[in-house]
């Protein structure tokens, strides 16, 4: 059974039984298709290895019938999960603005570096050097500038996975979700090839980084002639 085949069959079972949220639910299995096919699993051998359609619609059913006759219960617990959603939601705001810090860092690193190659100085920001050691300069803000582009995404992916998992756990602590979605991966799911792409582009912007940043300060040593360019260039000054 492929998953177009399987989530035909539990689509109709989860109607036939009058589940609440039958699309979330789809959405859910069809996520964990598309999550082992990255982890290199079939299709086939996902299916086998979950539920049968009809016993997962039959516990999604026997959920929901005891969730009407815990409604008392199910007050008290929101009541109490509300309470905590706050402080949770106080920190997945700051990973988030954390994400947002670092895709500004890295908008602001690769416009100065621009600016430092080609010799733009906006607002005298720029310290004055000689352009071979600005050209070096240069390298090191645009590699930083990748780097921090690569941490904002995995930051982006790793924060997006933990609301899912807590989403989750949301549900089960409701009686919503007990033991009958797929399980959901701790670390973020992306396609080999993006994942390689990722690390070969974080690795490269490291070495170009760190090489040119010796560079640099080697090229600022030999054109002012001293251990400490910035002084006989009076960049503090």
């Amino acid at each position: 059974m492929n998953k177009h085949e399987y989530l035909d069959k539990l689509e109709k079972s989860l109607r036939a039984a009058h589940v609440q949220d039958c699309a979330d639910i789809l959405g859910e299995y069809a996520e964990h298709f598309e999550l082992k096919l990255q982890d290199g699993y079939s299709e086939e051998e996902t299916a086998a290895k979950l539920a049968p359609p009809q016993d997962i619609a039959d516990q999604f059913a026997r959920i929901n019938s005891i969730g009407n006759k815990q409604q008392g219960i199910k007050l008290v617990l929101s009541v109490g999960l509300t309470l905590l959603d706050i402080c949770v939601g106080a920190f997945f705001v700051s990973l988030y603005a954390w994400v947002i810090a670092l895709g500004a860092f890295a908008i602001a690193a690769a416009g100065l570096g621009f600016c430092v190659v080609t010799g733009i100085s906006l607002w005298s920001i720029i310290p004055q050097m000689p352009y071979v050691c600005a050209l070096f300069a240069g390298f090191v803000l645009l590699a930083l500038a990748v780097l921090s582009a690569v941490g904002m995404e995995y930051c982006r992916l790793y924060t997006t996975q933990l609301l899912k998992i807590y989403v989750r756990w949301h549900k089960v602590v409701l009686g919503d979700d007990r033991c009958v979605s797929p399980p959901l991966a701790i670390h973020p799911q992306m396609r080999p090839k993006k994942r390689r792409f990722t690390r070969n582009i974080a690795l490269i912007s490291f070495v170009v980084c760190a090489v040119c940043c010796i560079v640099w300060y080697i090229s600022m040593v030999i054109a002012a002639g001293a251990l400490e360019p910035w002084h006989i260039w009076q960049w503090f000054e």
